[in-house]
């Protein structure tokens, strides 16, 4: 029953989307859409396994697979806002022990990524948006800025030996916000 519940949903936000098509070839050409079976340039056409669509169609099938509202994009840039100021704290610990630190980041960072993307998850579980990734990277950056980036750029002014170690917590931020970014786009 609740497969052909979804399959009847399907089928109508197909109709939806193919009455509400807006594609316009730009010349005269003999193909056409598999969907909406107006014509379709060769330069645009998307290939499906049905058949070439036009990338309306395509664009619209996609929006209806992300459902997260303004308030989900809220909830992920704080929690990743709080989660980057806390990390970059951390980060900015470890790396007041000088040789172990890298070996400490390398290893932390990635964790401490996947955990936040985890949370960040679970925080806004039954929606999905298709840019929480890039929200939660942007607050990630701006949260662990101030105990990450800032002593390593302010070390650099500085030209000392010592300057490479205030560039290792930049590094775990930048690692971590790669693995929050793996972490939300599956």
């Amino acid at each position: 029953m609740q497969n052909l519940t979804r399959e009847t949903s399907t089928a109508a936000a197909n109709a939806e989307l193919i009455a509400n098509c807006q594609y316009k070839a730009s010349g005269e050409t003999t193909l056409r859409c598999a969907k909406c079976e107006r014509p379709l340039m060769v330069k645009d056409a998307v290939r499906t396994p049905t058949g070439y669509v036009c990338p309306y169609f395509v664009k619209g099938r996609v929006a209806t697979f992300y459902n997260a509202g303004p308030q989900h994009y809220l909830i992920a840039a704080l929690v990743a806002l709080v989660g980057g100021a806390v990390t970059g704290f951390i980060l900015q610990i470890m790396s007041g022990i000088p040789f172990i630190a890298i070996i400490l980041t390398l290893a932390a960072a990635p964790a401490i990524g996947t955990k936040l993307g985890d949370v960040i998850g679970r925080a806004i579980k039954p929606a999905r948006g298709q840019y929480i990734w890039l929200v939660a990277a942007i607050a990630i950056v701006i949260g662990g800025a101030y105990f990450a980036i800032l002593p390593g750029l302010l070390g650099l002014f500085r030209f000392s030996l010592a300057a490479i170690f205030d560039l290792i917590p930049a590094v775990g931020l930048a690692v971590m916000v790669g693995a929050v970014i793996r972490r939300l786009r599956l």
